[in-house]
């Protein structure tokens, strides 16, 4: 009886160190949560778009969230709004980003 009493707490000692370790991943992490992604305007590429637009005078059609569609050039961007030129020299119409869906070069 003692004989299995000393094994009982050999396993019993060994289960615990065992258990005690942290497991480390095999494997980075596969993809990444939604809370690190990064916001599209942090990363310069809607600026850097927006620039070669503008320096370019390509005509491209703006497309609103209400599916109005309005053409021509890009002629002024900052954070929230843009400017769109109907012709070369025209007036321009401001649109604030929020109510645009999309932008596509003609």
């Amino acid at each position: 009886m003692f004989r299995a009493l000393a094994r009982y707490k050999e396993f019993m000692a060994f289960s615990r160190r065992h258990h005690s370790q942290k497991r480390q991943p095999n494997h980075p992490r596969q993809h990444q949560d939604v809370g690190d992604m990064v916001h599209p305007e942090h990363t310069g590429s809607e600026s850097a778009y927006l620039k070669s637009l503008v320096d370019s005078h390509s005509k491209v059609t703006v497309v609103l969230t209400t599916g109005e569609r309005l053409h021509g050039f890009i002629r002024y961007y900052d954070l929230h709004c843009f400017s769109i030129g109907l012709s070369a020299e025209g007036p321009r119409i401001f649109l604030r980003k929020a109510s645009v869906s999309y932008i596509a070069e003609d």
